[in-house]
């Protein structure tokens, strides 16, 4: 079996790799990590199918895997050898591998964030509260386990408007490309969603178009699309009526996994600084910044983002606000001293 090294589709045959939706893919790769043998694989699959959202069910089992992974590691047990068995995991284990990810390094080779492995053992907890509760083992081993403190500003940084059109421009000579970004920034769509886009879902209601895409907690979101978006749409399609909205290189569906490299490409053409940090999420985070910044009401930003929470979506407005108070307290300061005065005297000396 042809194994790549990471991603949720380790442990997968480069057929299945290709057809494979994200949920199915992340399940069939835990479950081979695990090892069809062991004896958590069926309370497992269980868990896994009494989520009711795609989404959920795809991020759960691939942070259990990454423990998983963890755990063949810590014992040495290789790809083909005996399966791990979950169901006798403690809270020391789990406290030592929330001490290893201090030391681990994610997709773009930096260290995790708290906020990533906060996630990991949150999802490891739901797990092992599910199997608590049906008496598959003693305690949940996370529950008591400390976790590392995230944030209450986020961390993804924005891109300003300057930067924003700077890409546009840049992908003019590629009309998925532009196509990808306006989703992604002028109607903040989720990378997820804009991947699950189907060109059937494109419908007209009332002198606009809309776009429904499959969301988190398994519903759906029609979201309008800006007529300058519809343009570069209906010139991308060219009368295409079916399949994927959004296609690869390849002629099949734009996956996930294409679009960072995408978007990296597309920054580095623009000339912005640290282009391989030009990555999804920033595109949504800058469109939510520079709403906020224009004094757009905090309620309407938080439907267009589909965010269940007012917190979530002022978290990503904190940090800019941030910035720019701190700056401007030292700005007061240097008013009122002679720094250019002085460095201009250095300078001629």
């Amino acid at each position: 079996m042809d194994r790549p090294r990471s991603g949720v589709r380790r442990w997968l045959t480069d057929q299945e790799r290709k057809t494979l939706d994200g949920p199915k893919a992340a399940r069939t790769s835990l479950a081979r990590a695990i090892g069809e043998d062991s004896p958590a694989a069926g309370p497992i699959k269980t868990w896994l199918d009494s989520l009711d959202s795609g989404n959920t069910r795809e991020a759960y089992a691939t942070d259990v895997r990454a423990f998983v992974e963890w755990l063949r590691d810590r014992h040495g047990i290789g790809a083909d050898d005996a399966p791990v068995n979950l169901l006798a995991v403690t809270m020391d284990v789990v406290a030592d591998y929330a001490n290893d990810m201090r030391e681990m390094t994610g997709r773009y080779g930096k260290p995790l964030s708290p906020a990533t492995r906060a996630r990991r053992l949150s999802s490891l907890s739901a797990l092992f509260k599910h199997l608590a509760s049906r008496r598959i083992v003693p305690t949940n081993p996370v529950r008591e386990l400390a976790r590392p403190k995230v944030s209450a500003e986020g961390v993804t940084p924005a891109r300003d408007g300057e930067e924003m059109a700077r890409m546009v421009r840049a992908a003019s000579g590629n009309l998925r490309d532009l196509l990808l970004l306006l989703l992604l920034y002028v109607s903040a769509f989720r990378v997820s969603e804009v991947c699950r886009a189907r060109v059937d879902q494109i419908r007209h209601e009332r002198g606009r178009t809309l776009l429904t895409v499959p969301i988190k907690g398994g519903k759906v979101r029609s979201e309008p699309l800006d007529p300058a978006v519809v343009d570069v749409l209906e010139t991308y399609l060219a009368g295409r009526t079916t399949g994927p909205l959004l296609l690869s290189d390849a002629g099949g569906a734009l996956e996930r996994h294409h679009v960072p490299p995408i978007l990296k490409r597309v920054a580095k053409a623009a000339g912005l600084p640290n282009p391989e940090l030009v990555r999804p999420h920033v595109m949504r985070t800058s469109a939510i910044t520079a709403w906020l910044n224009a004094n757009q009401p905090l309620h309407r930003v938080r439907h267009k983002v589909r965010h269940s929470s007012a917190a979530t979506t002022e978290r990503y407005h904190r940090r800019a606000r941030g910035i720019e108070e701190d700056a401007a307290l030292s700005a007061a300061l240097v008013a009122e001293l002679p720094i250019g005065e002085v460095l201009e005297s250095m300078r001629s000396s």
